[in-house]
């Protein structure tokens, strides 16, 4: 069985290059606003006060022209006589109106409500669904704890620094709310489910729908693990794109010809031989590249590119509703992190800037997350990470972006 496995993968990698066609992020109009996941998460932050408001800069205040008491007389009876007019306009205007008219705005005014209660419904049904979730989640905890590894990601000193550019109050990746929040389970490939939803929302940005396999991308993430069994847990994304990257064909399968199994396999992390199916690539990474300092993975997701993150795990983090700061983090630490609380991946989707009262503890901002414990965690799958909570918990290794990406010709 393992030398017929080995035989196809050699052909497929022998097999020419087929034509595909390669893409990278695309900037558009995205109304992030409209979703239960958004909103939910700017109800969280509004739990914690008010939004500082924008003002203009004094610097930037053009003072306006002296005039004498003669020209202000004269630009009052202006004023007057434009008042005057626009109030005869108004009444007319008014007395013209027809009842077709104001029957009209009446069914405009109407829809508009009906409108905003059918929203309102549909975020409260959602939120409802989440809490039924929620209760699932805490039920699996102990199992997602143990799934927590020593991230295999090659240490660097990290260097912070300031924000490049001005902070938006919210930016959100383009298409990010787009793919369905997924679960790992009983499997410590935390790592690959972020690496395939950045391939999978770049996708989604240039119109295509695609479902890929973590099963594969965990695979081709563990090379030592390729050809013969191993027990060792986890991997980072580096080495998978690396892989893809390298392949002479587009290499990562569809979920449909090769699922994901959500049960571990006892000394087999990668649970070979994988099926033949797991061989008939759609898509491959062309670039990627690493993102060390917290300020540019805020540049990377304005330029609506998500990046794979990872971090040690706080107690806060497991258990919040949409919102992990570092204040409430230290509330835990009486209990202690245990060797559970090792490392975990995740993927950064949007920025989101912190009521004032906040940002004297917690920093300017916080990260948008998409993570992989199911819809349970967190608000519907996603939460915001605090700038203070990052630093003092990332992992001290690079983070990672995908560039550019490749499709199969169809």
């Amino acid at each position: 069985m393992k030398k017929k496995s080995l035989m196809l993968m050699a052909f497929m990698m022998a097999l020419p290059h087929a034509h595909a066609v390669t893409y990278e992020a695309v900037k558009d109009v995205y109304k992030y606003d409209q979703y239960p996941e958004y909103v939910a998460l700017l109800s969280e932050l509004k739990t914690h006060g008010e939004f500082e408001e924008k003002v203009i800069s004094e610097e930037t205040t053009i003072a306006p022209k002296k005039m004498s008491r003669g020209e202000q007389m004269v630009e009052e009876a202006k004023a007057r006589n434009r008042a005057l007019i626009a109030q005869q306009n108004a009444t007319e205007k008014k007395q013209n109106e027809n009842l077709n008219q104001l029957s009209e705005l009446d069914r405009m005014k109407l829809e508009d409500q009906q409108i905003r209660e059918g929203w309102k419904k549909q975020v409260l049904d959602q939120r409802k669904q989440w809490q039924r979730e929620q209760e699932i989640f805490l039920g699996r905890l102990k199992v997602y704890k143990e799934n927590t590894f020593v991230v295999p990601a090659p240490v660097v000193k990290i260097v912070e620094k300031k924000l490049a550019s001005k902070l938006p109050s919210v930016y959100i990746v383009n298409k990010a709310f787009e793919i369905t929040v997924r679960d790992q389970f009983n499997r410590p490939t935390c790592s690959a489910f972020a690496g395939i939803r950045a391939i999978e929302i770049l996708l989604s940005q240039n119109k295509i729908d695609k479902d890929l396999s973590e099963q594969y991308f965990y695979w081709s993430s563990k090379p030592n693990c390729q050809q013969s069994p191993c027990g060792e847990k986890g991997s980072w994304v580096n080495a998978a794109y690396r892989f893809s990257q390298k392949s002479p064909v587009v290499d990562i399968p569809d979920e449909s010809n090769c699922s994901y199994s959500t049960d571990q396999v006892e000394k087999n992390e990668t649970q070979i031989p994988l099926p033949n199916q797991c061989h008939l690539g759609q898509v491959k990474v062309e670039s990627f590249e690493d993102v060390l300092a917290l300020a540019d993975v805020v540049e990377k997701i304005k330029n609506n590119i998500p990046v794979i993150m990872a971090a040690k795990l706080s107690e806060n983090f497991y258990r919040n509703q949409g919102l992990v700061t570092f204040s409430d983090s230290k509330k835990s630490l009486d209990q202690k992190m245990d060797g559970h609380a090792l490392g975990h991946a995740f993927l950064g989707i949007g920025v989101m800037e912190l009521p004032a009262k906040l940002k004297a503890i917690e920093g300017q901002y916080c990260i948008v997350i998409a993570n992989s414990w199911g819809k349970g965690w967190g608000a519907g799958g996603y939460s915001c990470l605090t700038e203070k909570w990052l630093t003092q918990f990332r992992q001290s290794a690079a983070f990672v972006a995908v560039k550019k990406i490749s499709l199969k010709g169809r």
